[in-house]
């Protein structure tokens, strides 16, 4: 009997699209099928996998009369909203949830806020906000002012969050009073903006990668301080590309050898080899326009690409040795697709 895999998508409701999907995989065959739109939201970007079968996101709908906010909705009924809150003040771009703690931190790159949850029986509290301050970086369309782009966890549980406008890093300390506290300060190269970050937990190195630039920085971590510091810096595409570029997601292996990251205008999932440095070995073609986001199957055999103009999916399949991909299809439609995030946790 074959165990079909499910997976959700957070999307752009600019065109096609109306909130909150679903889809099933099959692993025997690398298909998917049997898309759903399950919840109605408004650019519900990404969602964070919570126990006891939950699914956190955002509604960004700002319409006054029906304000957005944060939705927890049940993985096997998506219909049914478990908790959530709603506030005109609340639209998001990342979001991510703490099981231990049951707490959902939000980065809002729109309006510079990084905001801080709680949740409780049937409630969804705000605990804290505080907002981003530096330099702004050179590139002036997208370097206007402070944009967090990601907050999400250290393997040590402090929270570093991406600034694209600041080309900044920062560690935040989580009070027992569920406040934030900034206690590092990484600064990236002019330019580089700062988009997603991955932690190698073997060798307590993250990986950050740079939207603007098209690269992607190995960083060291120090649990004590909770201080980066820049290993090396490696580009995601060829010198020769001088069409734009944006790279965007950004995934590790469950074995930590292989990195993954996708560049959208390039349109390609760049692999790197992981060792004392990253060692590009592949830079494949998408299979579709702009590959918002890429994630793998439950046993890694396959890596799954959301290209998010031409409304597809594309799927490859994974060498686990060699970490090299091969695409299998690219035919499935989603619509307008940003974050793929399975039902179940890995089981890697």
């Amino acid at each position: 009997m074959i165990n079909m895999e499910k997976y959700f998508l957070g999307t752009y409701t600019h065109r096609v699209s109306k909130g909150i999907y679903s889809f099933d995989f099959d692993p025997s065959n690398g298909q998917a099928s049997n898309l759903k739109l399950v919840h109605e939201a408004v650019n519900p970007f990404y969602l964070a996998l919570g126990s006891e079968h939950i699914l956190y996101c955002i509604n960004n709908n700002n319409d006054v009369t029906k304000p957005g906010g944060i939705m927890a909705i049940d993985v096997d009924n998506p219909s049914v909203v478990k908790a959530s809150t709603y506030d005109s003040a609340i639209s998001g771009t990342y979001i991510a949830y703490n099981d231990v703690k049951r707490l959902i931190y939000l980065a809002n790159y729109d309006i510079n806020e990084l905001s801080l949850y709680h949740v409780g029986h049937n409630r969804i509290e705000l605990q804290d906000r505080t907002h981003n301050n530096g330099v702004v970086g050179p590139k002036t369309e997208q370097q206007d002012g402070p944009h967090p782009h990601f907050i999400n966890q250290t393997p040590d549980g402090r929270l570093p969050v991406c600034d694209l406008g600041l080309d900044r890093i920062f560690t935040y300390d989580i009070t027992g009073k569920n406040q934030f506290e900034l206690v590092a300060t990484l600064v990236l190269p002019a330019g580089f903006g700062p988009r997603h970050l991955r932690f190698n937990k073997e060798k307590n190195i993250a990986y950050a990668v740079g939207e603007l630039s098209s690269e992607v920085a190995s960083l060291s971590y120090d649990q004590v301080t909770g201080e980066f510091k820049i290993i090396d810096i490696n580009a995601t595409i060829p010198a020769s590309w001088t069409k734009h570029n944006g790279a965007a997601a950004i995934r590790i292996s469950g074995d930590n050898r292989f990195l993954y990251i996708s560049n959208r205008g390039y349109n390609s999932i760049a692999v790197f080899s992981i060792g004392d440095h990253l060692k590009l070995i592949q830079n494949v073609a998408a299979g579709g326009d702009f590959p918002w986001d890429i994630n793998f199957s439950q046993t890694e055999d396959f890596v799954l690409v959301a290209n998010q103009r031409s409304d597809n999916l594309s799927v490859f399949s994974r060498n686990a040795k060699t970490g090299t991909l091969k695409l299998v299809n690219n035919h499935f439609w989603l619509p307008e697709p940003l974050a793929i995030v399975a039902a179940e946790k890995p089981l890697k």
